[in-house]
């Protein structure tokens, strides 16, 4: 069951943002891969919101002479490199795959890099006058990042659909797919925990019309925050 809107214009639960310079309100977009959760972010990102992908982040943190690489060079050896010096992230997704102490080590390595890119990047927006950014973070309940976001959207879609597509996105086995997608937190619980849910189970077009309704929500939370501002 979708969430009221109300239940986004009202939370008036505990969070703990990293920095007193983000934007007023920081909205968490998450949910199962393959959900449709970056093409909500993009929907949104034509409506006028800022949207800060971590997964691009995380690619960013990694690149060749970054010290996230350096380090995880030094936990797993220089096998988990190419030969031309960038991460085999095949070999990481298999080794992510296989033992979840290896997975939490990988994590515990390049999180706080993303974190730090994350706060950098929103003190640059709350600097430029946006009072309302989305972040996209797929890990953000396994991360245990709810806490730093104001709200948290969760995008949810059938799990055949979602296997099936990242098989075919990422050019693997249906049973690999599967694997992957064990190894986080159910959609449904990730559902529970959040303030708004958008099912995305019927299409493209639908998805524009649950996202242009979502976008109404946020657009009166900015104005809502702006009127709030201009009070002080």
């Amino acid at each position: 069951m979708i969430p009221l809107h109300s239940n986004i214009l009202s939370k008036k639960g505990k969070f703990c943002k990293g920095s007193s310079n983000w934007p007023a309100k920081v909205i968490g977009l998450t949910g199962g891969i393959a959900s449709g959760k970056s093409t909500v972010g993009r929907m949104l990102s034509e409506q006028n919101f800022p949207v800060i992908y971590t997964d691009k982040l995380a690619k960013e943190v990694v690149e060749p002479g970054k010290p996230a690489l350096e380090e995880l060079v030094k936990a797993f050896g220089r096998e988990i490199l190419r030969s031309n010096g960038t991460l085999d992230r095949r070999r990481m997704l298999e080794m992510i795959l296989t033992d979840a102490s290896t997975r939490q080590l990988i994590e515990n390595i390049i999180h706080p890099y993303v974190f730090k890119r994350m706060d950098q990047i929103l003190q640059q927006l709350a600097a430029s006058g946006n009072n309302v950014v989305i972040v996209e973070v797929p890990l953000l309940f396994e991360a245990g990042w709810q806490d730093f976001f104001d709200y948290v959207i969760t995008v949810v879609a059938p799990e055949p659909i979602c296997t099936k597509r990242l098989a075919e996105r990422k050019k693997m086995s249906i049973d690999m797919a599967s694997r992957w997608m064990a190894i986080q937190i159910s959609q449904e619980v990730k559902a529970k925990r959040s303030d708004y849910v958008v099912h995305n189970n019927a299409g493209l077009d639908e998805l524009q019309i649950k996202v242009n309704d979502l976008a109404k929500v946020l657009k009166h939370l900015d104005s809502k925050t702006s009127g709030n501002q201009g009070k002080k």
